[in-house]
Protein backbone atom coordinates (compact mmCIF):
# COMPACT_ATOMS: atom_id res chain seq x y z
CA UNK A 1 0.00 0.00 0.00
CA UNK A 2 3.04 2.23 1.23
CA UNK A 3 4.80 1.36 -2.46
CA UNK A 4 1.48 2.58 -4.28
CA UNK A 5 0.93 6.15 -2.48
CA UNK A 6 4.81 6.67 -2.96
CA UNK A 7 4.01 5.89 -6.72
CA UNK A 8 1.61 7.92 -7.12
CA UNK A 9 2.73 10.48 -5.24
CA UNK A 10 5.69 10.24 -7.22
CA UNK A 11 3.96 10.55 -10.77
CA UNK A 12 1.74 13.47 -9.30
CA UNK A 13 4.83 15.46 -8.84
CA UNK A 14 5.84 14.56 -12.19
CA UNK A 15 2.89 15.90 -14.22
CA UNK A 16 2.96 18.73 -11.86
CA UNK A 17 6.42 20.41 -12.39
CA UNK A 18 6.43 19.34 -16.78
CA UNK A 19 3.41 21.66 -16.97
CA UNK A 20 4.69 24.33 -15.29
CA UNK A 21 8.35 24.28 -16.75
CA UNK A 22 6.12 24.28 -20.09
CA UNK A 23 3.58 26.48 -19.18
CA UNK A 24 6.87 29.29 -18.66
CA UNK A 25 8.34 28.38 -21.75
CA UNK A 26 5.56 29.46 -24.14
CA UNK A 27 4.57 32.49 -21.70
CA UNK A 28 8.22 33.92 -22.28
CA UNK A 29 8.23 32.60 -26.26
CA UNK A 30 8.67 36.07 -27.83
CA UNK A 31 9.28 39.75 -26.65
CA UNK A 32 8.26 41.11 -29.74
CA UNK A 33 4.14 40.52 -31.20
CA UNK A 34 1.58 42.30 -32.85
CA UNK A 35 -1.28 41.59 -30.53
CA UNK A 36 -3.79 43.72 -32.61
CA UNK A 37 -5.27 42.44 -35.07
CA UNK A 38 -4.91 38.86 -33.81
CA UNK A 39 -5.42 37.67 -37.43
CA UNK A 40 -3.06 37.32 -40.23
CA UNK A 41 -6.12 38.20 -42.59
CA UNK A 42 -8.79 39.91 -41.62
CA UNK A 43 -12.03 42.18 -43.02
CA UNK A 44 -13.16 45.36 -41.62
CA UNK A 45 -15.48 48.29 -42.09
CA UNK A 46 -13.53 50.70 -40.05
CA UNK A 47 -11.31 52.93 -41.67
CA UNK A 48 -8.92 53.59 -38.83
CA UNK A 49 -7.39 50.77 -37.14
CA UNK A 50 -5.57 50.30 -34.19
CA UNK A 51 -1.87 48.31 -34.34
CA UNK A 52 -0.73 47.18 -31.08
CA UNK A 53 1.45 44.72 -29.28
CA UNK A 54 4.42 43.58 -27.07
CA UNK A 55 8.35 44.75 -27.35
CA UNK A 56 10.66 45.79 -24.33
CA UNK A 57 10.41 49.44 -23.43
CA UNK A 58 12.40 51.76 -25.75
CA UNK A 59 12.35 49.79 -28.75
CA UNK A 60 12.15 51.26 -31.95
CA UNK A 61 9.16 50.31 -34.14
CA UNK A 62 8.10 51.09 -38.05
CA UNK A 63 4.52 50.55 -39.16
CA UNK A 64 4.55 50.83 -43.12
CA UNK A 65 1.29 50.63 -44.48
CA UNK A 66 0.90 49.44 -47.90
CA UNK A 67 -2.05 49.50 -50.40
CA UNK A 68 -3.32 47.98 -53.61
CA UNK A 69 -5.42 49.89 -55.88
CA UNK A 70 -7.18 47.78 -58.15
CA UNK A 71 -7.06 49.57 -61.63
CA UNK A 72 -6.41 46.41 -63.38
CA UNK A 73 -10.31 44.69 -63.12
CA UNK A 74 -8.65 41.83 -61.23
CA UNK A 75 -11.02 42.33 -57.94
CA UNK A 76 -8.76 41.69 -55.33
CA UNK A 77 -9.84 40.34 -51.73
CA UNK A 78 -8.87 38.40 -49.15
CA UNK A 79 -8.68 35.24 -51.32
CA UNK A 80 -7.15 36.88 -54.40
CA UNK A 81 -4.40 38.77 -52.90
CA UNK A 82 -2.65 41.32 -55.35
CA UNK A 83 0.89 40.74 -55.70
CA UNK A 84 3.94 42.34 -53.77
CA UNK A 85 4.43 44.55 -56.59
CA UNK A 86 0.88 45.82 -56.42
CA UNK A 87 1.12 47.35 -53.47
CA UNK A 88 1.92 51.17 -52.62
CA UNK A 89 3.38 52.83 -49.55
CA UNK A 90 0.73 54.80 -48.07
CA UNK A 91 2.16 55.60 -44.79
CA UNK A 92 4.70 54.84 -42.63
CA UNK A 93 5.24 55.61 -38.78
CA UNK A 94 8.26 55.15 -36.36
CA UNK A 95 7.18 54.80 -32.84
CA UNK A 96 8.55 53.85 -29.59
CA UNK A 97 7.25 51.25 -27.32
CA UNK A 98 6.76 52.01 -23.78
CA UNK A 99 6.62 50.15 -20.64
CA UNK A 100 3.33 48.01 -21.69
CA UNK A 101 3.92 47.86 -25.43
CA UNK A 102 3.07 49.75 -28.32
CA UNK A 103 0.17 50.84 -29.94
CA UNK A 104 -0.79 53.27 -32.87
CA UNK A 105 -3.68 54.32 -35.43
CA UNK A 106 -3.52 53.85 -38.97
CA UNK A 107 -5.83 55.11 -42.06
CA UNK A 108 -6.87 52.15 -44.05
CA UNK A 109 -7.62 52.58 -48.08
CA UNK A 110 -10.55 50.82 -49.47
CA UNK A 111 -9.33 47.15 -50.67
CA UNK A 112 -6.52 45.60 -49.47
CA UNK A 113 -4.02 46.99 -47.00
CA UNK A 114 -0.62 45.32 -45.96
CA UNK A 115 0.67 46.14 -42.50
CA UNK A 116 4.14 45.81 -42.01
CA UNK A 117 5.56 45.77 -38.14
CA UNK A 118 9.47 46.16 -38.35
CA UNK A 119 10.79 45.88 -34.94
CA UNK A 120 14.23 47.68 -35.66
CA UNK A 121 16.43 45.16 -34.10
CA UNK A 122 18.54 42.54 -35.02
CA UNK A 123 16.65 38.89 -35.02
CA UNK A 124 13.28 40.65 -34.12
CA UNK A 125 10.44 39.06 -36.70
CA UNK A 126 8.99 41.72 -39.17
CA UNK A 127 5.02 40.75 -39.12
CA UNK A 128 3.09 41.17 -41.85
CA UNK A 129 -1.16 41.65 -41.91
CA UNK A 130 -3.94 41.94 -44.64
CA UNK A 131 -6.69 43.60 -43.92
CA UNK A 132 -9.37 44.09 -46.28
CA UNK A 133 -11.20 47.72 -45.87
CA UNK A 134 -14.78 47.87 -47.17
CA UNK A 135 -18.07 50.28 -47.09
CA UNK A 136 -21.13 48.76 -46.09
CA UNK A 137 -22.69 50.62 -49.38
CA UNK A 138 -20.48 49.79 -51.43
CA UNK A 139 -21.27 45.68 -50.91
CA UNK A 140 -24.86 46.46 -50.97
CA UNK A 141 -24.31 47.74 -54.29
CA UNK A 142 -22.33 45.29 -55.46
CA UNK A 143 -24.35 42.80 -54.38
CA UNK A 144 -27.82 44.60 -56.26
CA UNK A 145 -25.61 45.03 -59.55
CA UNK A 146 -24.71 41.31 -59.29
CA UNK A 147 -26.87 39.50 -62.05
CA UNK A 148 -27.23 36.00 -60.92
CA UNK A 149 -29.65 33.57 -62.73
CA UNK A 150 -31.10 30.19 -60.89
CA UNK A 151 -29.98 26.90 -62.55
CA UNK A 152 -32.71 25.10 -64.12
CA UNK A 153 -32.17 21.37 -64.26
Amino acid sequence: MLKKLMASLLLFIIILSTSTVGFAAKANASKYQVIIPEEDLSATQKKVVLISGKAPQGTSITIDVYGAIDLTGKKYSLIKLPEDDAYTLISSKTIEAGSLGFGEEVELILGVNKIIVKFNVEGAPVIEKILYYFEKEQVERSLRNTHITPIRK
